[in-house]
């Protein structure tokens, strides 16, 4: 942690003052969140945080990472409340299902295992944390609402304490103290969650079960809610689309947490840089971004790192990072961070040798004019993303054209699909609790403030690709930022990732693995 503090700081010095300027994070990445109560939030008195040991951190037991008052890392009890309310009355609001009694069933994940008894790495189901900060596996959320009231309730499966259970696998929570932790109206073992849900939708009709029935989070119950529902001849919904409707707009609390993975990422791919040198493995710049990460006080990576050398970065989701770097080589890296299920996505393209040759820097200032252009648009526009994409296509076209990359004696719908075949991918996702965030939110949908997403132009030109003139094959490019949309000027979260040419070439190799 002291290194990566020390390197991040004199590099700041060295390289990136402008950029620090720009910041808005703290000069140090500290484990404790800097985030508190956005402005203007009253804090209902109804809310506690028991001060026993339960099944994940609290403000109690680890205060170096949540501060006090908040149930995790810079959300409170009462913005996890809040956003059940507003599920709930979107839900009820549907004309559908109106008269109907609501019953929504959302369910953790389950434990995932690579082999015999050793398991994955747990990660919590997204919609589910985001409606109760819950991280233990396998419990359940369910809301009841009946058709001829106002007021729902709101139950918390979990699994009951188990000293035996808890000697291998450390504390649970326990449904004595799970519905004060997680601000619900009642909590239940979750071993009586089959005969419950039978109970409440039988005596519930007419009813609407909201349930995730695709890819669900834990099939071990996903059985049991099917057969409910055909036994009793209820309708069925899922939540979802709702559910990420409101993921995708970001709450003050959100933002705020967002920075702090964003600076971590930011920070973590300048040290790979800085470590980037000739006959080093792709491996050992993967494993820069995995200690700058957590070291930075991340849990982990966001995603298993792409870092491609030479010709390999024409592979997109290039992942095997196991041949050397050449003096000659581009090195195309694409990481980021998850810190408390938030995460940051990153690319950036640096030459190994720490100088870009005259045909590498023509295509690497020819993508970031893109980018930087893509940006401006998002604030003057507002595009949909997909109008941002085809935004990208005609700009790397013009600009492709106007360094002789490609012919001039084509019409515009021939250029634009000659840059599609150079960038095949799309050039924004939104990012928050996934790093391809609310999936279910199309992107024809204009972009509006509080939205946070992604603006990575790229250029992929493989060796044999005849269609280009010799000097510029064998590469690929792509610079990615993660940009906040705001009511003015669109805040780019990853700006203290160096992506000017000076910087990168001020940064690269000065330190040592």
């Amino acid at each position: 942690m002291h290194s990566l503090r020390s390197f991040s700081s004199s590099l700041r010095i060295r390289c990136i003052k402008k950029l620090s300027r720009q910041s808005f994070c703290k000069e140090k990445v500290k484990f404790l969140s800097s985030v508190e109560n956005p402005p203007g939030l009253v804090t209902n008195t109804q809310f506690t945080i028991p001060k026993c040991i339960v099944g994940q951190p609290t403000c109690y037991t680890h205060p170096h990472m949540i501060s006090e008052g908040h149930l995790t890392c810079g959300i409170t009890q009462q913005e996890y409340k809040e956003r059940r309310d507003t599920l709930m009355n979107k839900l009820d609001a549907e004309p559908e299902h109106a008269h109907k009694s609501h019953i929504i069933i959302i369910p953790a994940a389950c434990k995932q295992y690579m082999s015999d008894k050793i398991p994955y790495v747990f990660r919590q189901n997204s919609d589910f944390f985001y409606l109760t900060g819950c991280l233990e596996p396998s419990a359940i959320l369910v809301m009841v609402k009946s058709g001829l009231v106002d007021n729902y309730t709101s139950i918390l499966f979990v699994h009951e304490k188990d000293s035996h259970a808890e000697l291998w696998e450390g504390p649970r929570t326990g449904c004595a103290v799970a519905a004060t932790l997680f601000a619900v109206d009642e909590s239940r073992p979750v071993e009586n969650f089959n005969n419950y849900i039978l109970r409440i939708i039988s005596s519930s009709k007419p009813a609407v079960v909201w349930y995730q029935n695709e890819n669900p989070p834990n099939p071990e119950i996903h059985d049991i809610i099917l057969s409910t529902i055909s036994q009793t001849h209820v309708s069925s919904d899922n939540p979802q689309r709702f559910l990420h409707q409101m993921r995708v707009i970001k709450s003050p609390a959100e933002i705020e947490l967002m920075k702090e993975t964003c600076y971590i990422g930011s920070q973590t791919v300048n040290l790979a840089m800085a470590c980037t040198k000739p006959g080093i493995s792709e491996h050992a710049v993967a494993t820069a971004l995995e200690y700058g990460a957590r070291a930075g006080g991340a849990e982990h990576g966001a995603f298993p790192a792409v870092v491609a050398g030479g010709a390999r970065a024409t592979h997109i989701h290039y992942v095997s990072n196991n041949q050397l770097l050449a003096p000659a080589d581009l090195l195309l890296v694409d990481a980021g961070c998850q810190r408390w299920l938030y995460n940051s996505d990153i690319s950036r393209t640096w030459p190994v040798s720490g100088r870009f040759s005259k045909h590498q820097r023509i295509l690497y200032e020819l993508v970031l004019t893109v980018q930087k252009r893509l940006i401006e648009i998002l604030g003057e526009y507002r595009p949909p993303l997909d109008q941002l994409f085809d935004h990208m296509c005609r700009l790397l076209g013009k600009h492709l054209q106007q360094e002789g990359i490609l012919p001039r004696n084509i019409d515009t719908n021939e250029l634009i699909g000659k840059a599609y075949r150079l960038c095949p991918h799309h050039v924004s996702h939104y990012l928050g609790l996934d790093v391809h965030d609310a999936p279910l939110v199309r992107r024809r949908v204009p972009v509006a403030s509080g939205m946070l997403l992604t603006v990575e132009p790229g250029i992929y030109i493989r060796p044999d690709d005849t269609t280009v003139p010799p000097e510029f094959r064998g590469v690929g490019i792509r610079i990615e930022d993660d940009v906040l949309v705001t009511d003015g000027d669109p805040l780019v979260l990853t700006a203290a990732c160096v992506k000017e040419v000076d910087d990168i070439e001020n940064i690269v190799g000065k330190q040592s693995l």
